[in-house]
Parts: C-alpha cells; sequence; structure tokens
C-alpha cells in the first residue's frame, strides 16, 4: 500500500512539473541558447527560428510566406540527407583511422557548408520582412552570430578546457 502512495505521489508530482513547464514562456532564460532537441525543442531546429524571430510580430500574410519557405526548404534537406550523411561518415572514418588532417578539413568543409545554408536561410527570410522588421532580424542574427562567437564555433578558434586551479 505504501508503495502504491509514493508511485502516486510522484505521478502527481510529474504531471504537475508537466504542467508548470507547459506554461514557461518560450524565451525563459534556461532554455534561451542552451539544450539539444529536435522538433522545435531547445536547441533544435525550432530554437533558430525563435531567436531569429525575436521580438518580431508576423502578420498572416508573412507566416504564410514563412510556412511555404520552410516546406520548400524541408524538401531541399531531406534531399541532400544521403549526401550529409556520406560527409559525416567520412569525418568518422578519418577520425577513427587517426588522419586528424583530413577529419578537419572535411569538418571545416561542413561548416563552411552549414554557414553558406545559414546565409541563405536568413536572406530568404529576410526577403519577407518589412524594413523596420528587417532591422530587428539583423540585430537578432547578430546576435546569434555573438553568441555562437562566445563557445569557439568562428573559424580558427580552439576548444579548450578551462585549467583546474
Amino acid at each position: 500500500m505504501r508503495k502504491l502512495s509514493i508511485l502516486a505521489a510522484l505521478a502527481v508530482s510529474l504531471a504537475g512539473a508537466q504542467a508548470v513547464h507547459a506554461q514557461a514562456p518560450s524565451d525563459s532564460a534556461p532554455h534561451r541558447w542552451g539544450g539539444r532537441g529536435a522538433r522545435g525543442g531547445p536547441g533544435g531546429p525550432g530554437m533558430m527560428e525563435h531567436a531569429l524571430f525575436k521580438n518580431i510580430t508576423l502578420t498572416d500574410a508573412q507566416k504564410a510566406k514563412l510556412a511555404e519557405f520552410r516546406k520548400t526548404e524541408r524538401a531541399s534537406m531531406t534531399a541532400d540527407s544521403a549526401a550529409r550523411r556520406a560527409q559525416f561518415d567520412a569525418v568518422r572514418k578519418a577520425r577513427q583511422s587517426g588522419d586528424t588532417a583530413t577529419a578537419k578539413r572535411l569538418m571545416l568543409e561542413q561548416r563552411t557548408k552549414m554557414e553558406q545554408q545559414f546565409a541563405t536561410h536568413t536572406a530568404a527570410v529576410r526577403g519577407i520582412l518589412t524594413p523596420e522588421q528587417q532591422k530587428q532580424f539583423d540585430a537578432n542574427v547578430a546576435e546569434m552570430k555573438a553568441h555562437r562567437g562566445q563557445f569557439g564555433h568562428e573559424h580558427g578558434q580552439k576548444h579548450t578546457k578551462p585549467s583546474p586551479t
């Protein structure tokens, strides 16, 4: 009987935690940049969109254009998935064989492609916006790039662990 009570209390507390999480603002600080998720979860594709459109209110017509753009972009990404998988496999194989120079070169090529895709994406999305919205959008893009640079993700920066003191 005691185990049943404990399980019931646990279920109630989990349900309460889910309700609180569901009511949390979408731009809450802990999830603003961190985490990994898919389908719009923290750190997933939806996170980038959320950051790009921070402080921008889209009209219904703009939302429709954006939805059409996303559909086209998704189809393109699906078509390119085999090539991307092959690229990541090549990096993995180079690492496993100890060929760090090739692995670094391939990763740099991938990063360059990703940055080009981001630039193409932001340019297309920017074209949907009004001039006033574009100013905020440009500020949001700059903030994203600055944040990315804080963690050494820009070219030429090495990832280092803090020294224990």
